[in-house]
């Protein structure tokens, strides 16, 4: 049965059994999760064996950490088509991406979201327009939350997002949430959370279905328990609050005694303009346009005073009346924008490196257990000798030996004119060289198998002998991880994309933002969705221009380069790169550099040295007053002699 098809009253019998099919289904893959966490946090387990390892060398904990990476991903845009209008929206696309990354808890987010995928071979990005992101000027934000691979569950046997005729995400959520997130009365949070059987009397966990209709537009549905807490049709669209008598949207009803029952969520598919929208560059989106009928500009006719052309002037027939001649004149309509529609799922997943007939990518932790497995034999192995082994005295049979000695615990007496020869040990120490090698050797294939060296990992490496080196060592490795890394801005780059679409279809208002600009100077900007509107010169339809490439650049870490960073600005200084080093214009620019790499200080040898060239250029401003006015005396003085050398010559 397709999901449009289920009467109201079955629909939340329909989800669950729907998520406990998927769940179901997808059991194995939740199971190999399950295995690759535990391996991570240091599980004791031997494939095939009922006995634990005694002793654990965490060589994947280790291998995991040391690839985690900090640096978020820059959004990069750019138009498919070029025009400069293109190309100042794709600047706006950049500058507002970029102020949200700033603003966003990314940073956190990346934290949790390498090691979910370092771990479990991938991760999921769960995008949303929160309408309860309220600020004085604006209604709405996005939300953006990096959720475990075991609180998704996809459609089985599908292996792209995009592909998906529904998904699933589940948390846990408190019941004052509930309330406020869907719009529930207490009651209903409250048996929500009473028949959760997993959380507590104050949680409950929730689960959120998103799934396409037959038209291919994304819906939504939410329960708790037996709680049906949601059920939205088209997902994306617009809602408002429309009287079931009048039909008239909730702010102008004029129906006595309307109640909340009144009222329903109804779609709506367009705005009409109430006023002119000023755009960034100054031009306007009128209230009233002008109507297009196949590709032509339509026209009535109207009586008007006929103007002579050339006097302007008003002509007038033999009556004295004003001849009257027809006028052509563009007929207007309001202006009406369709609301800019998001057309996919609300979900981004990050691939390790990918896998051909999985949802996630490769997981690490997959590829070096047999290594993590064999290496914890080892040291079982070696920790069991060790305790075994000991040191056994050799004595006479009648030999003495007194207890409670403070310093040796034990004393062995010999009898008077005996010989020490008589005495002797049994040394029982194992030799575990060969099972240390034997472990070295495993941890060194696993070290091979992930592509991570001892560069890398920031250990000492005697085949790196110089700095130099030492840097290019680390980039080769590097370069065997890249994969991984192009993985992750491809997911960013997706996020990016349905943020920039959640702005398009949901910011009514100007969106502020900050920027710095090529002197390092903050500067405001706006984004306006409007800005983005044209019109089909064909159909007369408007529209929202989406068509831009949105990319993602790995950006530079540089709490990890930053050093590196300031040694490579100094060597452009004195090598000229940024000019004269003796002009303060150079060493704005060298300054500038060093604070954008966190110099400490930067910022305040940036204001030393502006402040330096506002003096200088109030003081080469006062030097030309001055030789304008000095020249103007001269000018005046010269003036005056030839005025005087021509009065003499004429008298």
């Amino acid at each position: 049965m397709k999901i449009s098809d289920v009467p109201k009253a079955e629909k939340l019998a329909f989800f669950q059994e729907l998520y406990q099919d998927a769940r179901t289904k997808t059991a194995e893959d939740r199971a190999r999760l399950e295995q690759h966490l535990k391996q991570y946090k240091g599980d004791t387990a031997i494939d095939g064996s009922d006995v634990p390892a005694d002793i654990v060398r965490n060589i994947t904990y280790e291998f995991i950490e040391s690839q985690v990476a900090n640096n978020i991903p820059t959004p990069v845009a750019s138009p498919e088509m070029y025009s400069e209008l293109n190309e100042r929206r794709a600047r706006t696309v950049e500058t507002l991406l970029n102020a949200l990354r700033q603003k966003l808890s990314f940073k956190e987010m990346n934290d949790i979201d390498e090691r979910y995928t370092y771990i479990y071979g991938g991760s999921v990005w769960l995008i949303e327009w929160d309408e309860s992101v309220v600020t004085h000027n604006t209604v709405g934000g996005v939300r953006v939350s990096c959720i475990s691979p075991n609180d998704f569950v996809g459609q089985p046997n599908i292996f792209r997002v995009e592909d998906m005729e529904y998904c699933f995400v589940r948390f846990v959520t408190t019941r004052e949430d509930i309330e406020r997130r869907y719009g529930v009365s207490e009651d209903t949070a409250t048996q929500a959370a009473a028949e959760d059987e997993i959380a507590d009397e104050d949680t409950a966990e929730i689960v959120v279905c998103y799934y396409k209709n037959d038209d291919g537009k994304v819906c939504q549905y939410v329960w708790a328990g037996d709680v049906e807490l949601l059920d939205i049709d088209d997902y994306y669209a617009r809602k408002r609050r429309v009287c079931k008598k009048c039909g008239k949207r909730e702010e102008v009803c004029t129906c006595e005694d309307a109640g909340d029952k009144d009222y329903e969520l109804k779609s709506s598919d367009c705005e009409e303009l109430e006023r002119d929208i000023k755009l960034s560059d100054g031009s306007l989106l009128p209230r009233l346009s002008k109507k297009i009928e196949n590709g032509q500009y339509v026209y009535d006719t109207r009586k008007a005073n006929a103007i002579n052309a050339e006097t302007n002037m008003m002509v007038f027939d033999e009556s004295l009346l004003p001849h009257l001649t027809e006028e052509r004149i563009p007929v207007e309509e309001p202006t009406r924008l369709p609301y800019y529609m998001p057309d996919r799922l609300p979900i981004v997943i990050r691939k390790n490196t990918s896998e051909e007939g999985r949802l996630y990518g490769q997981s690490d932790c997959e590829f070096v257990r047999p290594q993590q497995q064999a290496i914890n034999k080892v040291e079982t192995r070696i920790m069991q000798k060790l305790l075994r082994a000991g040191v056994t005295p050799v004595i006479p049979e009648d030999a003495s030996i007194s207890v409670g000695n403070s310093i040796f615990g034990k004393v062995i007496k010999i009898k008077p004119g005996e010989s020490m020869a008589q005495y002797g040990k049994i040394d029982t120490t194992p030799d575990i060289s060969k099972d240390i090698a034997e472990a070295e050797r495993l941890y060194d294939h696993a070290k091979r198998i992930l592509g991570i060296s001892n560069s890398f990992q920031g250990q000492y490496d005697s085949s790196a002998q110089s700095g130099v080196a030492k840097k290019l060592q680390i980039q080769q490795s590097a370069g065997r991880l890249q994969s991984k890394r192009e993985m992750k801005c491809t997911a960013y780059a997706e996020i990016y994309k349905i943020i920039f679409k959640y702005y398009l279809a949901y910011a009514d208002e100007p969106r502020p933002a900050i920027y710095k600009d090529a002197e390092g100077k903050l500067q405001n900007y706006a984004f306006l969705r409007y800005d983005f509107v044209e019109r089909d010169l064909d159909t007369g339809d408007y529209y929202y221009n989406d068509d831009f490439i949105i990319s993602a650049e790995e950006g530079v870490n540089y709490e990890e380069y930053r050093e590196f960073l300031w040694e490579e600005a100094r060597k452009n200084l004195q090598s000229g790169a940024f000019g004269d080093p003796n002009q303060l214009s150079t060493r704005l620019i060298f300054w500038l550099t060093m604070e954008k790499a966190h110099y400490p200080g930067a910022h305040d040898m940036v204001d030393r040295i502006r402040a330096q060239i506002s003096s200088q250029t109030e003081q080469v401003k006062t030097e030309n007053t001055a030789l304008k006015e000095e020249l103007g005396n001269r000018i005046a003085y010269e003036n005056l002699l030839h005025s005087i050398a021509g009065g003499e010559s004429n008298g």
